[in-house]
Protein backbone atom coordinates (compact mmCIF):
# COMPACT_ATOMS: atom_id res chain seq x y z
CA UNK A 1 0.00 0.00 0.00
CA UNK A 2 2.54 2.59 0.67
CA UNK A 3 4.00 2.54 -2.78
CA UNK A 4 0.13 4.05 -3.91
CA UNK A 5 -0.30 6.37 -1.10
CA UNK A 6 -1.16 9.37 -2.40
CA UNK A 7 0.41 11.55 0.63
CA UNK A 8 -2.97 13.95 1.24
CA UNK A 9 -2.13 16.55 2.78
CA UNK A 10 -6.20 18.10 2.44
CA UNK A 11 -7.64 20.37 4.83
CA UNK A 12 -4.54 20.26 7.27
CA UNK A 13 -2.74 22.30 4.56
CA UNK A 14 -5.69 24.52 3.51
CA UNK A 15 -5.99 25.49 6.94
CA UNK A 16 -2.84 26.67 7.46
CA UNK A 17 -1.98 27.79 4.05
CA UNK A 18 -5.90 29.21 3.71
CA UNK A 19 -3.97 32.11 1.46
CA UNK A 20 -2.13 29.89 -0.78
CA UNK A 21 -1.60 30.73 -4.03
CA UNK A 22 -3.30 29.34 -6.73
CA UNK A 23 -0.98 27.18 -8.99
CA UNK A 24 -2.78 26.84 -12.75
CA UNK A 25 -2.07 23.13 -13.48
CA UNK A 26 -4.24 21.13 -15.59
CA UNK A 27 -4.26 17.01 -16.49
CA UNK A 28 -2.41 16.34 -18.63
CA UNK A 29 -3.46 16.36 -22.30
CA UNK A 30 -1.58 15.92 -25.79
CA UNK A 31 -1.72 17.15 -28.99
CA UNK A 32 -3.61 13.69 -30.35
CA UNK A 33 -6.80 14.50 -28.60
CA UNK A 34 -6.43 18.55 -29.11
CA UNK A 35 -6.26 17.31 -32.90
CA UNK A 36 -9.41 14.75 -32.56
CA UNK A 37 -11.39 17.78 -30.85
CA UNK A 38 -10.40 20.32 -33.35
CA UNK A 39 -11.42 17.90 -36.51
CA UNK A 40 -14.44 16.89 -34.30
CA UNK A 41 -15.53 20.38 -34.07
CA UNK A 42 -15.39 21.21 -37.68
CA UNK A 43 -16.91 17.88 -38.64
CA UNK A 44 -19.60 19.32 -36.74
CA UNK A 45 -19.50 22.79 -38.00
CA UNK A 46 -19.33 21.96 -41.36
CA UNK A 47 -23.01 19.48 -40.80
CA UNK A 48 -24.83 22.44 -38.91
CA UNK A 49 -23.79 24.72 -41.65
CA UNK A 50 -25.22 22.69 -44.21
CA UNK A 51 -28.34 22.53 -42.43
CA UNK A 52 -28.62 26.25 -42.25
CA UNK A 53 -28.18 26.34 -45.54
CA UNK A 54 -30.67 23.86 -46.77
CA UNK A 55 -33.39 25.08 -44.76
CA UNK A 56 -32.45 29.22 -45.85
CA UNK A 57 -32.93 27.37 -49.33
CA UNK A 58 -36.65 25.96 -48.26
CA UNK A 59 -37.55 29.14 -46.95
CA UNK A 60 -35.99 31.65 -49.97
CA UNK A 61 -37.85 29.45 -52.69
CA UNK A 62 -41.38 28.04 -50.57
CA UNK A 63 -43.11 30.92 -48.81
CA UNK A 64 -45.56 27.85 -47.76
CA UNK A 65 -42.83 26.66 -45.97
CA UNK A 66 -42.75 29.53 -43.74
CA UNK A 67 -46.69 29.98 -42.83
CA UNK A 68 -46.23 26.34 -42.17
CA UNK A 69 -43.34 26.59 -39.81
CA UNK A 70 -45.04 29.08 -37.66
CA UNK A 71 -48.04 27.14 -37.36
CA UNK A 72 -45.91 23.88 -36.29
CA UNK A 73 -43.80 26.52 -33.77
CA UNK A 74 -47.59 27.77 -32.42
CA UNK A 75 -48.38 23.93 -31.64
CA UNK A 76 -44.95 23.28 -30.52
CA UNK A 77 -45.51 26.59 -27.76
CA UNK A 78 -48.87 24.43 -26.66
CA UNK A 79 -47.22 20.85 -26.40
CA UNK A 80 -44.32 22.65 -24.47
CA UNK A 81 -46.52 24.18 -21.84
CA UNK A 82 -48.68 20.72 -21.37
CA UNK A 83 -45.81 18.59 -20.86
CA UNK A 84 -43.92 17.52 -17.86
CA UNK A 85 -40.42 19.89 -18.39
CA UNK A 86 -39.39 21.81 -15.65
CA UNK A 87 -40.35 24.91 -14.53
CA UNK A 88 -37.72 26.82 -15.64
CA UNK A 89 -37.27 25.58 -19.24
CA UNK A 90 -40.87 25.85 -20.12
CA UNK A 91 -40.67 29.44 -20.61
CA UNK A 92 -37.13 29.42 -22.39
CA UNK A 93 -38.34 27.38 -25.00
CA UNK A 94 -41.73 29.26 -25.80
CA UNK A 95 -39.49 32.38 -25.99
CA UNK A 96 -37.14 30.49 -28.33
CA UNK A 97 -40.60 29.31 -30.27
CA UNK A 98 -41.98 32.23 -30.60
CA UNK A 99 -39.03 34.33 -31.38
CA UNK A 100 -37.49 32.17 -34.24
CA UNK A 101 -40.77 30.12 -35.74
CA UNK A 102 -39.07 29.33 -38.87
CA UNK A 103 -37.11 26.81 -37.32
CA UNK A 104 -37.09 26.92 -33.69
CA UNK A 105 -39.71 24.03 -34.08
CA UNK A 106 -37.15 21.50 -35.44
CA UNK A 107 -34.41 22.13 -32.81
CA UNK A 108 -37.25 21.54 -30.57
CA UNK A 109 -38.26 18.31 -31.90
CA UNK A 110 -34.79 17.48 -32.76
CA UNK A 111 -33.65 17.81 -29.00
CA UNK A 112 -36.76 15.12 -27.86
CA UNK A 113 -35.87 12.67 -25.72
CA UNK A 114 -38.62 10.88 -27.95
CA UNK A 115 -37.12 11.07 -31.11
CA UNK A 116 -33.13 10.68 -30.57
CA UNK A 117 -33.30 8.44 -27.45
CA UNK A 118 -36.33 6.03 -28.49
CA UNK A 119 -34.73 3.24 -29.67
CA UNK A 120 -31.76 3.29 -26.74
CA UNK A 121 -34.34 3.58 -24.56
CA UNK A 122 -36.30 0.21 -25.93
CA UNK A 123 -32.83 -1.15 -24.93
CA UNK A 124 -32.33 -0.32 -21.95
CA UNK A 125 -36.20 -1.06 -20.80
CA UNK A 126 -34.89 -4.86 -22.21
CA UNK A 127 -32.16 -4.84 -19.68
CA UNK A 128 -33.95 -3.37 -16.77
CA UNK A 129 -36.64 -6.02 -17.34
CA UNK A 130 -34.19 -8.97 -17.49
CA UNK A 131 -31.84 -8.13 -14.30
CA UNK A 132 -34.93 -7.30 -11.83
CA UNK A 133 -35.37 -10.75 -11.84
CA UNK A 134 -32.19 -10.93 -9.91
CA UNK A 135 -32.80 -7.63 -7.06
CA UNK A 136 -33.16 -8.76 -3.57
CA UNK A 137 -35.75 -8.25 -1.32
CA UNK A 138 -35.90 -4.87 0.90
CA UNK A 139 -35.25 -6.22 3.98
CA UNK A 140 -35.30 -3.15 6.40
CA UNK A 141 -37.69 -2.21 9.02
CA UNK A 142 -37.64 1.60 9.41
CA UNK A 143 -38.88 2.71 12.89
CA UNK A 144 -37.95 6.69 11.12
CA UNK A 145 -41.19 7.70 9.34
CA UNK A 146 -39.02 9.81 7.43
CA UNK A 147 -36.36 7.71 6.21
CA UNK A 148 -39.06 5.10 5.38
CA UNK A 149 -41.13 7.19 3.17
CA UNK A 150 -37.70 8.20 0.92
CA UNK A 151 -36.84 4.48 1.09
CA UNK A 152 -40.44 3.82 -0.17
CA UNK A 153 -39.98 6.55 -3.60
CA UNK A 154 -36.56 4.89 -4.72
CA UNK A 155 -38.08 1.37 -4.33
CA UNK A 156 -41.20 2.61 -6.31
CA UNK A 157 -39.31 4.89 -8.54
CA UNK A 158 -36.57 2.53 -9.61
CA UNK A 159 -37.03 -0.82 -7.55
CA UNK A 160 -33.72 0.48 -5.77
CA UNK A 161 -33.63 -2.01 -2.48
CA UNK A 162 -32.92 -0.85 0.96
CA UNK A 163 -30.40 -3.09 2.57
CA UNK A 164 -29.10 -3.22 6.31
CA UNK A 165 -26.04 -5.36 7.27
CA UNK A 166 -24.21 -2.60 5.37
CA UNK A 167 -21.52 -0.75 6.78
CA UNK A 168 -20.40 2.96 5.52
CA UNK A 169 -17.51 4.68 5.56
CA UNK A 170 -17.12 8.69 4.08
CA UNK A 171 -13.87 10.44 2.93
CA UNK A 172 -13.82 13.74 3.08
CA UNK A 173 -11.41 14.48 0.14
CA UNK A 174 -10.80 12.49 -2.97
CA UNK A 175 -7.42 11.28 -2.05
CA UNK A 176 -8.39 9.98 1.24
CA UNK A 177 -11.27 7.95 -1.08
CA UNK A 178 -8.72 6.90 -3.72
CA UNK A 179 -6.26 5.33 -1.01
CA UNK A 180 -8.91 3.47 0.71
CA UNK A 181 -9.56 2.90 -3.37
CA UNK A 182 -6.25 1.55 -4.33
CA UNK A 183 -5.65 -0.50 -0.89
CA UNK A 184 -8.89 -3.01 -1.61
CA UNK A 185 -7.58 -2.98 -5.56
CA UNK A 186 -4.68 -4.66 -4.27
CA UNK A 187 -7.58 -7.23 -2.62
CA UNK A 188 -9.26 -8.34 -5.46
CA UNK A 189 -9.51 -11.89 -6.28
CA UNK A 190 -12.68 -12.19 -8.56
CA UNK A 191 -13.63 -8.99 -10.12
CA UNK A 192 -12.94 -5.24 -10.66
CA UNK A 193 -15.67 -3.41 -11.88
CA UNK A 194 -14.79 1.07 -12.90
CA UNK A 195 -17.12 3.37 -14.41
CA UNK A 196 -16.09 7.18 -14.26
CA UNK A 197 -17.20 9.99 -16.12
CA UNK A 198 -13.46 11.44 -16.26
CA UNK A 199 -10.75 8.97 -16.89
CA UNK A 200 -7.22 11.30 -17.35
CA UNK A 201 -3.76 10.15 -17.59
CA UNK A 202 -1.77 11.01 -14.48
CA UNK A 203 -0.52 9.67 -11.67
CA UNK A 204 -3.65 8.44 -10.25
CA UNK A 205 -4.58 6.44 -13.26
CA UNK A 206 -0.85 5.04 -13.21
CA UNK A 207 -1.80 3.75 -9.91
CA UNK A 208 -4.52 2.15 -11.11
CA UNK A 209 -3.20 0.47 -13.99
CA UNK A 210 -0.04 -0.98 -12.30
CA UNK A 211 -2.63 -2.74 -9.82
CA UNK A 212 -5.08 -3.57 -12.70
CA UNK A 213 -2.55 -5.35 -15.02
CA UNK A 214 -1.30 -7.32 -12.23
CA UNK A 215 -4.96 -8.46 -11.18
CA UNK A 216 -5.95 -9.33 -14.77
CA UNK A 217 -2.64 -11.76 -14.66
CA UNK A 218 -3.93 -13.24 -11.55
CA UNK A 219 -7.21 -13.95 -13.24
CA UNK A 220 -9.57 -11.29 -12.35
CA UNK A 221 -12.24 -9.81 -14.27
CA UNK A 222 -11.34 -6.47 -14.77
CA UNK A 223 -13.89 -3.82 -16.83
CA UNK A 224 -13.73 0.10 -16.81
CA UNK A 225 -16.47 2.08 -18.74
CA UNK A 226 -16.30 5.82 -19.34
CA UNK A 227 -17.80 8.22 -21.23
CA UNK A 228 -16.16 9.58 -24.10
CA UNK A 229 -17.20 13.12 -23.88
CA UNK A 230 -15.84 13.46 -20.32
CA UNK A 231 -12.47 11.99 -21.00
CA UNK A 232 -12.29 13.27 -24.48
CA UNK A 233 -8.84 14.88 -24.72
CA UNK A 234 -7.28 13.74 -20.86
CA UNK A 235 -7.36 9.64 -22.07
CA UNK A 236 -4.84 9.45 -24.57
CA UNK A 237 -5.14 6.71 -27.46
CA UNK A 238 -1.69 5.00 -26.84
CA UNK A 239 -3.45 4.37 -23.22
CA UNK A 240 -6.56 2.94 -24.30
CA UNK A 241 -4.59 0.57 -26.55
CA UNK A 242 -2.34 -0.32 -23.49
CA UNK A 243 -5.55 -0.86 -21.38
CA UNK A 244 -6.86 -3.40 -23.73
CA UNK A 245 -3.80 -5.06 -24.45
CA UNK A 246 -3.14 -6.38 -20.50
CA UNK A 247 -6.53 -7.95 -20.63
CA UNK A 248 -8.69 -5.07 -19.46
CA UNK A 249 -11.57 -5.22 -20.99
CA UNK A 250 -12.72 -1.53 -21.75
CA UNK A 251 -16.12 0.10 -23.03
CA UNK A 252 -16.82 3.81 -23.95
CA UNK A 253 -20.07 5.44 -23.40
CA UNK A 254 -21.26 7.28 -26.07
CA UNK A 255 -18.40 7.93 -28.33
CA UNK A 256 -17.26 11.57 -29.73
CA UNK A 257 -17.34 11.48 -33.64
CA UNK A 258 -17.56 14.52 -35.96
CA UNK A 259 -21.13 14.37 -36.02
CA UNK A 260 -23.93 16.84 -35.39
CA UNK A 261 -25.58 14.81 -32.72
CA UNK A 262 -27.87 16.38 -29.76
CA UNK A 263 -26.31 12.99 -27.75
CA UNK A 264 -23.45 14.86 -26.42
CA UNK A 265 -25.60 16.42 -24.14
CA UNK A 266 -26.27 13.43 -22.42
CA UNK A 267 -23.38 11.89 -20.35
CA UNK A 268 -22.37 9.03 -18.24
CA UNK A 269 -21.82 11.00 -15.25
CA UNK A 270 -21.53 7.95 -12.62
CA UNK A 271 -18.74 7.15 -9.93
CA UNK A 272 -18.57 3.73 -9.53
CA UNK A 273 -15.88 0.81 -8.27
CA UNK A 274 -17.16 -2.02 -7.19
CA UNK A 275 -14.42 -5.29 -5.96
CA UNK A 276 -15.41 -8.89 -5.89
CA UNK A 277 -18.95 -7.86 -5.11
CA UNK A 278 -18.06 -7.24 -1.30
CA UNK A 279 -16.95 -3.84 -0.83
CA UNK A 280 -18.30 -0.79 -3.79
CA UNK A 281 -17.49 3.36 -4.02
CA UNK A 282 -19.27 6.42 -5.44
CA UNK A 283 -18.28 9.84 -4.91
CA UNK A 284 -17.85 13.13 -6.80
CA UNK A 285 -14.22 12.27 -7.59
CA UNK A 286 -12.90 11.33 -11.29
CA UNK A 287 -10.15 9.28 -12.02
CA UNK A 288 -7.71 12.44 -12.19
CA UNK A 289 -5.19 13.95 -10.34
CA UNK A 290 -7.22 17.06 -10.18
CA UNK A 291 -9.39 15.13 -7.84
CA UNK A 292 -6.68 13.99 -5.62
CA UNK A 293 -4.68 17.39 -5.31
CA UNK A 294 -1.61 15.67 -7.75
CA UNK A 295 -2.00 18.97 -9.78
CA UNK A 296 -4.04 22.36 -9.11
CA UNK A 297 -6.67 24.01 -11.76
CA UNK A 298 -8.69 25.97 -9.31
CA UNK A 299 -7.25 25.61 -5.82
CA UNK A 300 -7.42 23.06 -3.45
CA UNK A 301 -9.93 20.57 -4.70
CA UNK A 302 -12.47 19.39 -2.11
CA UNK A 303 -14.17 16.53 -2.78
CA UNK A 304 -16.20 13.64 -1.36
CA UNK A 305 -16.95 10.07 -1.16
CA UNK A 306 -18.07 6.78 0.41
CA UNK A 307 -17.27 3.35 0.53
CA UNK A 308 -19.54 0.38 1.66
CA UNK A 309 -19.42 -3.03 2.46
CA UNK A 310 -22.14 -5.38 2.82
CA UNK A 311 -24.88 -7.01 0.67
CA UNK A 312 -25.46 -3.26 -0.38
CA UNK A 313 -22.91 -3.58 -2.62
CA UNK A 314 -25.26 -4.99 -4.89
CA UNK A 315 -26.98 -2.53 -5.78
CA UNK A 316 -23.99 -0.98 -7.64
CA UNK A 317 -23.09 -4.01 -9.06
CA UNK A 318 -26.24 -3.93 -10.82
CA UNK A 319 -25.97 -0.19 -11.83
CA UNK A 320 -22.66 -1.08 -13.60
CA UNK A 321 -23.88 -4.24 -14.85
CA UNK A 322 -26.83 -2.55 -16.64
CA UNK A 323 -24.51 -0.08 -18.18
CA UNK A 324 -22.13 -2.54 -19.70
CA UNK A 325 -25.04 -4.64 -21.53
CA UNK A 326 -25.87 -1.06 -23.06
CA UNK A 327 -22.56 -0.21 -23.78
CA UNK A 328 -21.21 -3.80 -24.56
CA UNK A 329 -24.14 -5.43 -26.25
CA UNK A 330 -23.73 -8.35 -24.63
CA UNK A 331 -25.97 -10.11 -22.13
CA UNK A 332 -24.30 -10.44 -18.26
CA UNK A 333 -25.34 -13.20 -16.26
CA UNK A 334 -26.11 -11.03 -13.18
CA UNK A 335 -26.72 -14.38 -11.08
CA UNK A 336 -22.40 -14.64 -11.21
CA UNK A 337 -21.69 -11.60 -9.36
CA UNK A 338 -24.14 -10.94 -6.90
CA UNK A 339 -24.76 -11.78 -3.01
CA UNK A 340 -21.06 -12.38 -2.24
CA UNK A 341 -20.87 -9.93 0.45
CA UNK A 342 -20.73 -11.29 4.34
CA UNK A 343 -23.64 -9.45 6.07
CA UNK A 344 -22.40 -7.06 8.89
CA UNK A 345 -23.91 -6.08 11.74
CA UNK A 346 -25.25 -2.71 11.27
CA UNK A 347 -28.95 -2.18 11.88
CA UNK A 348 -28.86 1.22 9.84
CA UNK A 349 -29.94 1.83 6.02
CA UNK A 350 -28.19 1.88 3.08
CA UNK A 351 -29.89 2.38 -0.68
CA UNK A 352 -27.73 2.78 -3.63
CA UNK A 353 -29.87 4.46 -6.42
CA UNK A 354 -29.12 5.51 -9.71
CA UNK A 355 -31.00 8.20 -11.96
CA UNK A 356 -30.87 9.00 -16.06
CA UNK A 357 -32.60 7.95 -19.10
CA UNK A 358 -32.74 4.56 -18.28
CA UNK A 359 -35.59 5.30 -15.91
CA UNK A 360 -38.86 7.46 -16.51
CA UNK A 361 -38.90 9.78 -13.20
CA UNK A 362 -36.62 12.38 -12.22
CA UNK A 363 -34.76 9.85 -9.46
CA UNK A 364 -32.48 12.17 -8.47
CA UNK A 365 -33.68 15.27 -8.13
CA UNK A 366 -37.06 13.91 -6.00
CA UNK A 367 -34.66 11.53 -3.69
CA UNK A 368 -32.92 15.52 -2.85
CA UNK A 369 -36.07 16.96 -2.83
CA UNK A 370 -37.53 14.14 -0.60
CA UNK A 371 -34.04 14.78 1.90
CA UNK A 372 -34.43 18.47 2.23
CA UNK A 373 -38.89 17.98 2.44
CA UNK A 374 -37.78 16.04 5.71
CA UNK A 375 -35.49 18.25 7.13
CA UNK A 376 -36.44 19.49 10.58
CA UNK A 377 -33.65 20.86 12.52
CA UNK A 378 -30.73 21.28 10.08
CA UNK A 379 -30.23 20.76 6.86
CA UNK A 380 -26.42 21.28 5.14
CA UNK A 381 -25.65 21.05 1.09
CA UNK A 382 -22.66 20.82 -0.39
CA UNK A 383 -22.38 21.09 -4.27
CA UNK A 384 -20.29 22.62 -6.85
CA UNK A 385 -23.06 24.16 -8.59
CA UNK A 386 -26.70 25.70 -7.62
CA UNK A 387 -29.00 26.03 -10.69
CA UNK A 388 -32.12 24.36 -9.45
CA UNK A 389 -36.17 24.72 -10.35
CA UNK A 390 -38.47 26.62 -8.33
CA UNK A 391 -39.48 23.74 -6.22
CA UNK A 392 -36.40 23.31 -4.74
CA UNK A 393 -35.55 26.70 -4.27
CA UNK A 394 -39.04 27.55 -2.19
CA UNK A 395 -38.17 24.20 -0.39
CA UNK A 396 -35.21 25.80 0.79
CA UNK A 397 -36.85 29.26 1.30
CA UNK A 398 -39.74 27.12 3.58
CA UNK A 399 -37.25 25.15 5.58
CA UNK A 400 -34.58 28.30 6.55
CA UNK A 401 -38.02 30.31 7.73
CA UNK A 402 -39.63 27.71 9.81
CA UNK A 403 -36.56 27.52 11.35
CA UNK A 404 -34.31 24.79 10.12
CA UNK A 405 -30.68 25.90 10.09
CA UNK A 406 -30.22 26.16 5.76
CA UNK A 407 -26.23 26.16 5.07
CA UNK A 408 -24.72 25.80 1.63
CA UNK A 409 -21.32 25.51 0.50
CA UNK A 410 -20.32 26.61 -2.59
CA UNK A 411 -16.30 26.70 -4.41
CA UNK A 412 -14.54 29.95 -3.89
CA UNK A 413 -13.10 29.50 -7.23
CA UNK A 414 -14.75 28.44 -10.55
CA UNK A 415 -14.43 25.94 -13.23
CA UNK A 416 -17.10 27.33 -15.40
CA UNK A 417 -17.56 31.26 -15.11
CA UNK A 418 -21.29 31.28 -16.60
CA UNK A 419 -22.65 28.65 -14.21
CA UNK A 420 -20.90 29.97 -11.67
CA UNK A 421 -22.48 33.08 -12.29
CA UNK A 422 -25.95 31.96 -12.19
CA UNK A 423 -25.19 29.60 -8.95
CA UNK A 424 -23.81 32.28 -6.63
CA UNK A 425 -26.83 34.79 -7.95
CA UNK A 426 -29.33 31.63 -7.24
CA UNK A 427 -26.94 31.28 -3.93
CA UNK A 428 -27.58 35.22 -2.60
CA UNK A 429 -31.42 35.17 -3.28
CA UNK A 430 -31.86 33.06 -0.84
CA UNK A 431 -29.43 34.52 1.68
CA UNK A 432 -32.48 37.14 2.24
CA UNK A 433 -34.36 34.15 3.53
CA UNK A 434 -32.34 33.18 6.26
CA UNK A 435 -30.29 30.48 4.62
CA UNK A 436 -26.26 30.58 5.29
CA UNK A 437 -24.75 30.17 2.04
CA UNK A 438 -20.76 30.17 2.27
CA UNK A 439 -17.68 29.65 0.04
CA UNK A 440 -14.43 27.78 0.27
CA UNK A 441 -11.70 29.99 0.89
CA UNK A 442 -8.66 28.98 -2.03
CA UNK A 443 -11.08 26.01 -3.07
CA UNK A 444 -13.27 24.50 -5.85
CA UNK A 445 -15.65 22.40 -3.92
CA UNK A 446 -16.80 19.53 -5.93
CA UNK A 447 -18.19 17.77 -3.46
CA UNK A 448 -22.29 16.85 -3.41
CA UNK A 449 -23.62 15.51 -0.28
CA UNK A 450 -26.79 16.26 1.23
CA UNK A 451 -27.54 16.02 5.43
CA UNK A 452 -30.11 16.20 7.72
CA UNK A 453 -30.47 14.98 10.96
CA UNK A 454 -32.04 11.40 10.18
CA UNK A 455 -29.76 10.67 7.04
CA UNK A 456 -27.65 11.84 4.39
CA UNK A 457 -27.01 11.83 0.22
CA UNK A 458 -23.62 11.28 -1.10
CA UNK A 459 -23.10 10.59 -4.88
CA UNK A 460 -22.24 12.05 -7.95
CA UNK A 461 -25.18 14.32 -8.65
CA UNK A 462 -25.06 18.56 -9.09
CA UNK A 463 -27.34 20.54 -7.26
CA UNK A 464 -28.12 21.79 -11.18
CA UNK A 465 -30.46 20.74 -13.94
CA UNK A 466 -27.88 19.24 -16.26
CA UNK A 467 -27.76 16.37 -13.25
CA UNK A 468 -31.28 15.98 -13.23
CA UNK A 469 -32.64 15.73 -16.59
CA UNK A 470 -29.24 15.23 -18.76
CA UNK A 471 -27.16 12.71 -16.95
CA UNK A 472 -26.75 9.43 -15.42
CA UNK A 473 -25.98 9.97 -12.51
CA UNK A 474 -25.47 7.51 -8.93
CA UNK A 475 -25.72 7.57 -5.32
CA UNK A 476 -26.16 6.80 -1.72
CA UNK A 477 -29.19 7.23 0.82
CA UNK A 478 -27.93 6.29 4.25
CA UNK A 479 -28.61 7.15 8.01
CA UNK A 480 -25.59 5.21 10.13
CA UNK A 481 -25.18 7.53 12.78
CA UNK A 482 -21.54 7.37 12.96
CA UNK A 483 -21.35 7.98 9.18
CA UNK A 484 -23.71 11.38 9.63
CA UNK A 485 -21.21 12.21 12.42
CA UNK A 486 -18.36 11.84 9.72
CA UNK A 487 -19.91 14.35 7.38
CA UNK A 488 -21.26 16.56 9.84
CA UNK A 489 -17.75 16.93 11.40
CA UNK A 490 -16.97 17.58 7.53
CA UNK A 491 -19.29 20.00 7.43
CA UNK A 492 -17.74 21.81 10.60
CA UNK A 493 -14.81 21.77 9.30
CA UNK A 494 -15.29 23.52 5.72
CA UNK A 495 -17.22 25.94 7.18
CA UNK A 496 -14.80 26.86 9.41
CA UNK A 497 -12.32 26.86 6.16
CA UNK A 498 -15.13 29.28 4.14
CA UNK A 499 -16.27 33.09 4.08
CA UNK A 500 -19.80 33.41 4.59
CA UNK A 501 -21.17 35.39 2.34
CA UNK A 502 -23.53 38.64 3.53
CA UNK A 503 -24.87 41.86 2.78
CA UNK A 504 -21.08 42.97 2.50
CA UNK A 505 -19.85 40.69 0.46
CA UNK A 506 -23.02 39.69 -2.05
CA UNK A 507 -21.77 39.70 -5.22
CA UNK A 508 -25.65 41.16 -6.41
CA UNK A 509 -24.82 44.00 -4.86
CA UNK A 510 -22.72 44.77 -7.94
CA UNK A 511 -25.56 45.79 -11.25
CA UNK A 512 -22.93 44.50 -13.92
CA UNK A 513 -23.88 41.14 -12.31
CA UNK A 514 -26.80 41.28 -11.58
CA UNK A 515 -27.31 42.13 -15.62
CA UNK A 516 -25.24 39.31 -16.37
CA UNK A 517 -26.56 36.95 -14.37
CA UNK A 518 -29.96 37.62 -15.41
CA UNK A 519 -29.08 37.53 -18.93
CA UNK A 520 -27.72 33.77 -18.46
CA UNK A 521 -30.31 32.72 -16.26
CA UNK A 522 -32.18 32.78 -19.30
CA UNK A 523 -30.23 29.55 -20.58
CA UNK A 524 -29.65 27.81 -17.04
CA UNK A 525 -32.40 25.38 -18.17
CA UNK A 526 -29.69 23.95 -20.61
CA UNK A 527 -26.65 24.21 -19.35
Amino acid sequence: MGKNKLNYTGRKYLATNPDVDIVKIKTERNSLGTLKTVLVLLGVALQFCLLVLAYHYLLTFFKWFTIVSIVFSFIACIYVLSSNKNSQSKPIWVFFLLICPTFSYLIYIGSSVRVFWGKRKKIYNKILERSYAHIGVSNCEIKNKEIENECKYLQKAGNFVSYTNTDTKYFPSGASLFDDVLAELERAERFIFIEYYIIANGILLNKFLTILKEKVKQGVDVRIIYDDFGSHGSLKRATKKEIKNAGIKLFTFNKVLPQFKILYNFRDHRKIVVIDGKVAYTGGANLADEYVNEKRSHGYWKDAGVRIKGPAVDGFTLMFLRQWEFVSKQEVSYEKYLRLSEPTNNSSVVVPYADGLDYPDNIGKNAYTNLIANANEKLYIMSPYLVVDDTITNLLINKAKSGVDVRIILPGIADKQIVYIVSRNSAEKLIESGVKVYTMKSSFVHSKVLLNENDAIIGTMNMDLRSFYQQFECAVLLNDKNTLVEIENDFRTTFEQSVLIDETNKKRNKFLFRVVAGIVNLVSPFM
